[in-house]
């Protein structure tokens, strides 16, 4: 769990590039008649590519498209990118929240410099990984050839959750097809009408820790006495000694489902064994 609290403090950190913002809103622009545009560019025009780092002698490929209106208040434009070297692929969706309101257009502006740093960030680490792990294939035995055919991917995704005309939810993934512990996902959730990011005590009122405890700890208690393959740190009769769940945050991930209930989401390993992957708890309103 402190790993992914740092990384998210790294990504938080990094600069975003001031061109960035005059970069995509030009290219978009360029290409509003449209509903979706291929370019490929190549030696220095790959330097504009903002949402990875690029080497010149790489290609990239990048695709436009406009997903409708949701209510009437912000658009939703997908970004997409492919890096193909001999070794990996990097495969990218990226959002870009847009709107005409500006209390809803200031947030969306934030989120998108926010998205495209963690990004950045993700896809130049993942290529550093990849690059340590060759050079450790190739140091005890393993050649180029062999190391080649492993096919590595790595894939940045969104998916929109849920929408309506006061509310926008959507979750970036991202994750290397070779490395799961490497995987991260982030959730936004924006009042439409206000522009503000929806909190927990938002949906669940002044009592929202208690609700959202007592729910998840009923939930897990539940999913144990169901299913003898499911199991959580703490719980039942896990021996691994590593301390369960307890309580939320104000830090603690959350996507609200198209019934309007906010859906709580742990990282892989936060509170339940790897092979769990990620666990979300649906918490009633």
């Amino acid at each position: 769990m402190k790993n992914f609290k740092s990384a998210k403090k790294v990504y938080e950190n990094i600069e975003v590039p001031k061109e960035l913002k005059e970069i995509t809103n030009s290219m978009i622009k360029e290409n509003k008649p449209k509903n979706k545009f291929k370019y490929i560019y190549s030696a220095a025009g790959l330097l504009l590519f903002i949402l990875v780092g690029i080497n010149v002698s790489e290609t990239f490929a990048t695709n436009f498209s406009k997903i409708p209106l949701i209510g009437e208040i912000v658009s939703v434009v997908s970004i997409y990118g492919k890096k193909i070297t001999e070794d990996k692929t990097i495969n990218i969706e990226a959002p870009k929240i847009s709107s005409k309101d500006q209390n809803v257009e200031d947030i969306a502006e934030k989120i998108n410099k926010e998205i495209e740093s963690i990004i950045n960030s993700y896809t130049q680490e993942a290529e550093k990984h990849i690059q340590e792990y060759k050079e450790a294939f190739i140091a005890t035995g393993g050649t180029e050839e062999e190391f080649n055919q492993k096919n590595i991917v790595v894939d940045v995704s969104y998916e929109v959750k849920s929408q309506s005309k006061d509310h926008l939810s959507l979750v970036l993934n991202a994750n290397e097809n070779w490395a799961n512990a490497y995987g991260i996902s982030y959730f936004y959730n924006i009042d439409l009408n206000t522009g503000n990011n929806i909190t927990l005590k938002d949906l669940l009122g002044d009592d929202y820790i208690n609700i959202s405890n007592e729910s998840i700890k009923t939930q897990i208690q539940e999913q144990i006495e169901s299913d003898e393959n499911i199991s959580y740190f703490g719980y039942g009769n896990d021996d691994s000694n590593i301390e369960g769940f307890e309580t939320i945050t104000d830090e603690t991930k959350f996507y609200i489902n198209e019934k309007g209930n906010p859906v709580i989401v742990f990282d892989k390993y936060e509170i339940a064994p790897g092979y769990m992957g990620n666990v979300s708890f649906e918490i009633e309103k």
